[in-house]
């Protein structure tokens, strides 16, 4: 993860500083970029960052944890990203009427079903000891994270948020 990662970060550090490689990288990948990821980083090395530090803080039984809850939350807080996330964005702009922020409520709540679907797969799955409520509370402050109009990019902000809350809920519930 760690050389995946530092590979996704080199690749686009040398695609903002590097005429000739940005021009490649934009001929092969232009038409997936955001209109601000032109000059800045791309959402995937935002995601393998933050995959990343998931992994490293919450994935190993750290912080009063066992190891089964540890990847539980890492698994669970990485997955609300890639599919809470994702749902959230697509049935907002198809569908969603009711703005808040800059964002859509239909949004929202469609990627706030979509994470507590998330937490009950990881709360069933063999191996990974994630109690479904403290999967639930991961749920909701992704979507609430999500909502919000932060400027930090939601690919940083949803894992390490909704780990953090479900290490603490751990502690209290677990």
């Amino acid at each position: 993860m760690t050389v995946a990662t530092l590979t996704f970060l080199v690749v686009d550090f040398l695609r903002l500083h590097l005429n000739p490689f940005k021009d490649i990288f934009i001929i092969l990948f232009g038409s997936l970029l955001r209109r601000r990821e032109l000059t800045s980083l791309t959402g995937g090395s935002y995601l393998m960052l933050a995959s990343l530090v998931c992994m490293l803080v919450y994935g190993g039984g750290l912080f009063g944890t066992t190891v089964g809850q540890g990847r539980g939350v890492f698994i669970a807080a990485v997955s609300f990203l890639a599919v809470g996330d994702t749902l959230a964005a697509v049935v907002g702009l198809s569908v969603g009427r009711i703005r808040m922020f800059r964002k859509t409520l239909e949004g929202t709540l469609a990627g706030l079903a979509a994470c507590v679907c998330v937490a009950w797969v990881v709360a069933v799955l063999p191996g990974l000891d994630l109690p479904l409520a403290v999967g639930i509370l991961g749920a909701v402050s992704a979507s609430v994270v999500e909502a919000l109009p932060i400027e930090v990019n939601d690919n940083v902000v949803i894992p390490v948020f909704s780990g953090a809350v479900m290490m603490v809920a751990l502690q209290f519930l677990g």
